[in-house]
């Protein structure tokens, strides 16, 4: 059977419509469509990276603003409960000890020579033996008598002073256990050189003021 060929329509024909359900138009020649004008389009708003870290001015809103000092907590002070005025150390006790001290010989020849110009030798004594007594200071250490060409007690010298008694007790107890000998005696190993120094710087004195 033979095909039926399509007929070849040409020409432009104004009263020709089709039905085929198409939006588009028929016409001889297709016209271009021409597009609907479309809203402005607002520019996109910046965002920032993810991986850009913000600005540390512009971190957070209170950046910029100074923080304010917190207020100071009352130090609240426990009652404390009043201590009672500490007592005064009682002072070292002190006993009443006899000082003597002998005069040596050549300490007399020089007391001789002074004596020819006017010094009594006993006065000569006396001052050095004050001086003597105010420098002394008992130690806590036994000094024996020492060894000396000395003139008679008589013409030495003899004081009291108040030295401290645990020393004085120590030097008994170390030294003189059986208690044989006077505190005097425990201490004049120390007080009669000191006594011996201050007479020579007497008897010094002394003669350069008569030269």
């Amino acid at each position: 059977m033979a095909r039926k060929q399509r007929p070849n329509i040409k020409g432009f024909n104004p009263e020709y419509t089709t039905n085929f359900g198409t939006t588009r138009e028929s016409a001889g020649t297709f016209a271009a469509e021409i597009p609907k004008p479309s809203a402005p389009v607002e520019p996109a708003a910046e965002q920032t990276p993810a991986h850009a870290k913000p600005d540390p001015e512009t971190d957070t809103p209170s950046a910029n603003k100074p923080k304010a000092d917190k207020p100071a907590r009352p130090r609240v002070e426990k009652d404390r409960e009043p201590q009672a005025p500490k007592a005064p150390k009682p002072a070292a006790e002190k006993r009443e000890t006899r000082l003597d001290a002998a005069v040596k010989v050549d300490q007399g020849k020089k007391l001789d020579a002074l004596e020819g110009q006017g010094i009594a030798a006993r006065d000569v004594i006396v001052l050095a033996g004050r001086r003597a007594t105010a420098r002394f200071e008992l130690k806590a250490k036994y000094i024996e008598k020492p060894e000396a060409d000395r003139l008679p007690m008589r013409e030495g010298y003899h004081t009291t002073k108040r030295l401290p008694a645990n020393i004085l007790d120590d030097l008994r107890e170390k030294h003189d256990p059986l208690r044989l000998q006077s505190d005097s005696a425990m201490v004049r190993g120390q007080f009669e050189p000191v006594f011996w120094t201050c007479l020579d710087e007497v008897i010094e004195e002394l003669r350069q003021k008569k030269d």
